[in-house]
């Protein structure tokens, strides 16, 4: 791995060039790996200016695979390259931001023919621009940014998750409880799925999943689903089962609509309702020591 960037020491007097240069001056100190933590930051390289006409990107990326490593042209004109951070701005069907990936160092690598590039793997199906900062030997300091568009992967998940919430987080089990308060009475599914064993789940648009309700009552479920932002919304008491399907996956996820959603009382995993052939979802509460039961004292 090369040496990171050490902070920026002249910053320019471009005012257009100010915040981008103070951005590449960061994520030129961020430390990518455990290898560089492990040793002290080597100080004495220094961003000294922003350059032009050094580095260049297609206009257009080829459309890129979620999860997979895909390959960005990259022209250097002959500079010698310190370092490289790749950051993606995913965006919305409107071409809003939707949010910015932590930076990632790239390694320049060259084709037989001595054609330079770098290896990305996005994260999120959609619109998508990519941003390369570069931090080049001498000092010089330039960004680009080509478009991007990814979809999803030609092979098949090999596991299909989904996270209770909607924020992508970790809680992939579990009941959810809610209520009928403001509060409590709506939440997001997270529809995930992971590509390889051992890497992170990666989010898979609402359009690409089924949603099913299935309750006792299915001409009154407690509970509706908006299947193009996948969020529950409670109606009244009663439990439901919400059934995702991805490719050749489904997943159940129990909804338990209560008075209280926090008051502790009997708990489900809709069993009842768990279509033929299929296992009832996880609590959440597996393996862990149920809490003790209080004791009231009679009164004298």
């Amino acid at each position: 791995m090369s040496k990171k960037c050490g902070y920026w020491t002249r910053l320019s007097k471009v005012v257009n060039h100010l915040v981008i240069g103070c951005f590449i001056a960061i994520l030129c100190v961020i430390p990518i790996s455990a290898t560089s933590q492990e040793k002290a930051p080597d100080t004495s390289y220094r961003v000294r200016s922003i350059v032009n006409n050094r580095l260049g990107l297609p206009s257009r990326t080829p459309t890129l695979r979620l999860a997979q490593q895909s390959d960005i042209p990259v022209q250097l004109h002959g500079y010698a390259v310190h370092s490289v951070f790749a950051v993606f701005e995913y965006l919305d069907s409107a071409g809003n931001p939707l949010f910015v990936s932590p930076g990632k160092e790239a390694t320049v690598k060259y084709h037989q023919d001595g054609t330079a590039y770098i290896e990305v793997v996005p994260e999120t199906v959609g619109k998508a621009h990519l941003r390369l900062e570069v931090c080049f030997e001498d000092g010089g300091a330039q960004s680009a940014t080509v478009d991007a568009d990814v979809i999803l992967p030609d092979e098949k998940p090999v596991k299909f998750l989904v996270e209770r919430g909607g924020g992508g987080g970790d809680r992939t089990t579990g009941t959810i409880y809610m209520d009928l308060s403001a509060m409590s009475n709506h939440i997001n599914l997270g529809p995930m799925a992971v590509y390889s064993e051992g890497e992170k789940p990666v989010p898979i648009p609402d359009e690409n999943v089924q949603y099913k309700i299935i309750s006792a009552n299915a001409a009154d479920p407690p509970i509706r689903m908006d299947p193009t932002s996948g969020r529950i919304t409670a109606l009244h008491f009663g439990h439901a089962l919400v059934r995702s399907r991805f490719e050749d996956f489904s997943d159940l996820t129990c909804v338990d609509v209560m008075e209280n959603a926090s008051d502790g009382g009997d708990r489900t995993n809709c069993a009842e309702l768990v279509p033929v052939g299929m296992t009832a979802p996880l609590r959440g509460t597996e393996g862990k020591k149920p809490p003790s039961k209080i004791k009231v004292a009679p009164e004298p």
